[in-house]
């Protein structure tokens, strides 16, 4: 059975829920993933025409209608006729346990003695509201290939638990031909698609309808891996050849000679661009298999964010990578094995006077844009991030603002740390500059600086730490990483103020981690901490960090000879010395 991926959305006591599917097949079926993005949340859809209390599921055809029991829903394949997409939703009470879907089938699946064949429980979980409706995409996939000559194809019967919620006919039909070109006559009055086909150093381009497909010579791309000045193999295709989407179709065996080479495979559609670097993508698993590899870059329908302090930069963008053999698809491949550098445009005339310090890149998952990181190229209006997985991206600038913070010394660099999504208020309006921060606080804020993962905690590396805390993951992460220790004791403390040379020494320790050079001799720590009175009173453990952290312009005094080293620091002071050790760091 494939895996199922869940997402939900609350909207009253109406529930939204998004199956992306993996599906559990026919007889000789295998397994493939749905395509990623195949439904978009929307901020308040209209659910009410499409179940009731008398027609309690729905099956939407490929007309856009919701199909309800005893109905017939018409449905495209895939070219190759081995698979089709089909949304369900239903209308379930709140003591329902599970869904289960049967589909029979007539013909082959019929001889076969085969009933029932497909059954997925797709949801096992109860919550008290009065009614949900789910709404999910099922991704069926039929190897020897899915009957299309006849009204009667399919019968897909909708379950709760015993009780049948609807049955209806799946109709389903071929797909046009991929080409418009030639071919007989007709009724007129259809579209006429011109397409084109060049030639680029990497392969054969055809294009069509503001999509275009790059088609890679295994003989040039081995051509260029012998020339020593190629650094690089680049698969481009130009953006007015690619409007809406730009797909590269390469051999699994010829990229894996370019990674074999040490150098790296580049996609780019327009101004997007995906660098993959040797071994992100597992290939020893296609070895010899005639495999096929489709990376495509194309515009995706931008659900609503949903949050006022959000900007739309540019457009969103799916990235997707398939494997096909023989006309076969084989499935996505959305994990990769090493990350890859994801590079978006934007466009400066959409940000409406917001700073482009605060652009970023946000991935959309289940309906809501998440912050993924993202460095900026003003210059070429460009936005970065390092990727482990491929999904739906956008550049996105995250303008807050925080009541407590105007006017005060510390607001650009709070307001910027904010964009990153380093630090947030303490309420949705205030920031609360001048409060104390904790231990567990700054651990969260440096890991969320270095843009490392939070671990699923444990809760055994501190005795005070226990795995439930919110700032579990966060402290055993950043103790994981060098950055934090605990006391003699065995705790950690993680609610205590932090004092500003223990801040001091976290930040040294992430500017070692991050390459920095933190090794001083006694005369340079002397030279560093003599400026201020009150050195005398930094602990002994922490002068060597105190003097790196100056050095490198993150902490400065509070008053011109005074660096208060046992003074708690402040929330201000913490993001301000954050956005000094990112700037350190190259990261802004």
């Amino acid at each position: 059975m494939g895996k199922l991926y869940a997402s939900r959305t609350f909207l009253g006591n109406i529930a939204l829920v998004v199956f992306l599917a993996f599906l559990a097949t026919l007889t000789f079926g295998v397994v493939h993933p749905a395509p990623a993005g195949a439904v978009t949340l929307t901020e308040k859809p209209d659910l009410s025409v499409q179940v009731d209390e008398q027609h309690r599921a729905a099956v939407l055809d490929k007309n856009g209608s919701w199909i309800k029991d005893g109905g017939t829903a018409k449905l495209v394949t895939s070219q190759d006729k081995t698979a089709v997409d089909f949304t369900v939703q239903v209308l379930t009470d709140a003591d329902f346990n599970s869904i289960m879907l049967h589909i029979l089938g007539i013909g082959d699946l019929d001889k076969n003695g085969i009933k029932d064949v497909v059954y997925k429980k797709i949801y096992n979980t109860v919550y008290n509201t009065v009614y949900y409706v789910y709404q999910f995409v099922y991704h069926w996939v039929y190897q020897q290939g899915l009957n299309v000559a006849s009204d009667k194809d399919y019968t897909l019967h909708i379950c709760s638990n015993d009780t049948q919620l609807a049955s209806i006919t799946l109709d389903l039909e071929a797909p046009p031909p991929e080409s418009g070109g030639g071919g007989g006559g007709g009724g007129g009055g259809g579209t006429t698609t011109t397409q084109t086909t060049t030639t680029t150093d990497t392969g054969t381009l055809t294009s069509a309808d503001g999509k275009a497909t790059l088609t890679v010579d295994d003989k040039k791309v081995e051509s260029l891996l012998a020339d020593p000045k190629v650094t690089e193999v680049v698969f481009a295709i130009p953006a007015d050849k690619a409007a809406q989407q730009g797909t590269v179709a390469v051999t699994a065996d010829t990229l894996a000679k370019v990674f074999e080479a040490g150098k790296p495979a580049v996609v780019k559609v327009g101004d997007v661009q995906l660098t993959l670097p040797p071994g992100a993508i597992d290939l020893s698993v296609f070895k010899g298999q005639g495999v096929t590899l489709k990376i495509s870059i194309g515009k995706a329908q931008a659900a609503a964010h949903g949050d006022a302090a959000l900007k739309m930069a540019g457009d969103a963008y799916e990235i997707v990578i398939r494997a096909e053999a023989s006309g076969a698809d084989k499935g996505g491949i959305s994990s990769l094995a090493k990350p890859v550098t994801l590079t978006l445009p934007y466009d400066p005339a959409r940000l409406a006077g917001v700073p482009e310090d605060y652009l970023g890149i946000y991935r959309l998952t289940g309906g809501t844009w998440e912050y993924v990181g993202g460095k900026v190229d003003r210059a070429a209006r460009k936005v970065s991030v390092e990727r482990t997985s491929l999904s739906t991206y956008a550049v996105m600038a995250y303008d807050k603002n925080f009541t407590d913070m105007v006017g005060h010394w510390a607001q650009g660099d709070v307001k910027l740390m904010a964009a990153k999504h380093i630090a947030g208020g303490v309420t949705e309006t205030t920031f609360a500059p001048n409060a104390s921060v904790t231990r567990a606080e700054f651990a969260a804020f440096l890991l969320r600086a270095m843009n490392v993962p939070e671990q699923k905690a444990a809760g055994s590396r501190f005795k005070d730490v226990a795995a439930g805390a919110w700032y579990a993951g966060a402290v055993e992460t950043a103790a994981a990483q060098g950055l934090v220790g605990g006391y003699p004791d065995g705790t950690f403390k993680p609610n205590a103020p932090i004092t500003r040379e223990e801040l001091a020494a976290m930040i040294t320790r992430a500017l070692a981690k991050s390459g920095k050079d933190t090794a001083l001799s006694e005369a340079d720590v002397q030279a560093q901490l003599g400026r201020f009175a009150d050195a005398g009173k930094i602990g002994p453990w922490a002068r060597q960090a105190v003097a790196v952290a100056i050095k490198e312009g993150i902490v400065s005094g509070r008053l011109a000879d005074q660096c208060v080293p046992k003074a708690n620091a402040t929330r201000a002071e913490a993001v301000v010395m954050v956005k000094r050790f990112l700037t350190a760091t190259g990261r802004l």
